[in-house]
C-alpha cells in the first residue's frame, strides 16, 4: 500500500537517497554481521576451539582476519555516510558521539562502537608496545561494541522494520547468544556463581533490548520519534528561500484512513500540512497525490513514476519528493508560489 508514495523519490538534493545511501546501509548490514562472527569466533578461541583438521592457530588467524574485515567494512561504511548528502551527517558527527542533528542517541552509539574497534586495531598494531595486559583490557572492549552496533542500527537503520532485517538481527544476536552460554557453561566449580550472574544479566539485556525494539524501532513512526527528519536542514519550520516561495522540510507517518482506501500524513514540521495518496480509479492510471493545508485542497495531481512530482496549482508550482521507510515518510516541498 505505500508503493504508490515510493515511487516519488525524485533527485532533490538531501531528499532522495542516492547510491551512497543504499551503500552505507549495506554495509552497515555487513559490519554487523562481520563483527557477530568476530565475537563468535573470538569466543571460541577462549575456550581453544580445535578440531583434527582445524587446530587452534587457524581459530586465531580467522578471528584476526574477521576483525580486520570488519574494521574495513566500518571505514567504508562511515565513509560513505559522510560523502552521501541524504541524511547531512558531518566527519564531527562520526568523531564525537553527542550533538548530531539525525538520530543523535542511536548515531552516537555508532560512533562509540566505532571508536572501540578503532582502539581495538590500534592497540593490536602497537601490542609490543602497550604490552599484553593493556592490550588484553582494549581487546575485551571490543565485545562491547557489538551490542553497541545493534542498537545502532535498529535506532538508526532504514531497514529495522523489514522482515528480512529482523532476520538478521535476530541470527546475529541468537549466535552471540549460543557462544556466550558455551563459554559460561565451561568453567572451574568456584566461578559457577558468576557465570550465573552473568548468564542472568545477558538474558535480561536481550529481553530488555527486545521489549525496547518492539515498542521503538518496529514501531510506525520510529523515524520521527528517534530524532531529526532525514530533511535536517530546516527543522524549525518552513525556510523561506525567495519572495513568494519557502522549501519546507516533510516529516510524519502514512495512516491508512479508516476505509482503507488511502494513506494520510499531516505533516510534522507544519502541522496545517497534510498529504494522501490514494489508489488509481478505474478511469485513472497513475495513484493520485492531493495537497492541503488547514483542511482545505490546495492540489490534487497524479503521482508520476519514477520521476519527483511537479504541479501546477493555480500561481503556485510545486515540486514534491518524497521518501519512505515502511510507514515514515521525508522529503521536501518546493514552491515558487504562497500556498493558500
Amino acid at each position: 500500500m505505500l508503493s504508490p508514495l515510493a515511487v516519488l523519490a525524485g533527485a532533490v538534493p538531501g531528499a532522495n537517497p542516492s547510491w551512497l545511501w543504499y551503500a552505507t546501509r549495506g554495509l552497515g548490514i555487513s559490519t554487523l554481521m562481520v563483527l557477530t562472527a568476530t565475537v563468535v569466533v573470538g569466543i571460541g578461541t577462549t575456550l581453544r576451539w580445535e578440531t583434527q583438521t582445524t587446530p587452534r592457530f587457524v581459530t586465531a588467524d580467522l578471528h584476526r582476519n574477521l576483525s580486520l574485515l570488519a574494521v574495513v567494512l566500518l571505514a567504508a561504511h562511515i565513509a560513505t555516510t559522510l560523502l552521501d548528502p541524504f541524511a547531512q551527517i558531518s566527519v564531527r558527527d562520526a568523531v564525537i558521539p553527542t550533538g548530531a542533528l539525525y538520530r543523535p542517541v542511536w548515531l552516537g552509539l555508532g560512533v562509540v562502537a566505532a571508536e572501540i574497534l578503532v582502539a581495538v586495531a590500534a592497540s593490536s598494531l602497537l601490542r609490543a608496545r602497550v604490552g599484553p595486559r593493556t592490550w588484553r583490557l582494549i581487546h575485551w572492549l571490543a565485545y562491547a561494541s557489538w551490542p553497541l552496533a545493534v542498537v545502532h542500527g535498529l535506532g538508526t537503520g532504514s531497514d529495522a522494520q523489514d522482515a528480512w532485517m529482523i532476520g538478521i538481527d535476530a541470527a546475529c544476536v541468537a549466535a552471540v547468544l549460543v557462544a556466550v552460554g558455551r563459554r559460561l557453561f565451561h568453567g572451574r566449580l568456584a566461578t559457577v556463581p558468576v557465570r550465573v550472574a552473568a548468564g542472568a544479566a545477558a538474558v535480561a539485556s536481550v529481553a530488555l533490548a527486545a521489549s525496547w525494539a518492539v515498542n521503538g524501532p518496529f514501531q510506525p513512526g520510529w523515524s520521527a520519534r528517534a530524532g531529526t527528519p532525514v530533511v535536517v536542514a530546516s527543522t524549525a519550520g518552513p525556510v523561506h528561500s525567495g519572495p513568494g516561495g519557502f522549501s519546507d522540510p516533510l516529516a510524519g507517518v502514512m495512516v491508512r484512513s479508516a476505509a482503507g482506501t488511502q494513506l494520510a500524513m499531516r505533516d510534522m514540521v507544519d502541522t496545517s500540512l497534510t498529504l494522501a495518496v490514494r489508489p488509481p480509479s478505474a478511469a485513472e492510471t497513475l495513484p493520485v497525490l492531493t495537497i492541503a493545508r488547514s483542511g482545505r485542497t490546495i492540489c490534487t495531481v497524479p503521482a508520476h513514476p519514477g520521476t519527483v512530482l511537479y504541479a501546477v496549482c493555480g500561481s503556485t508550482r510545486l515540486t514534491v519528493a518524497l521518501y519512505v521507510s515502511s510507514s515514515t515518510v521525508s522529503g521536501l516541498l518546493t514552491t515558487s508560489g504562497l500556498l493558500g
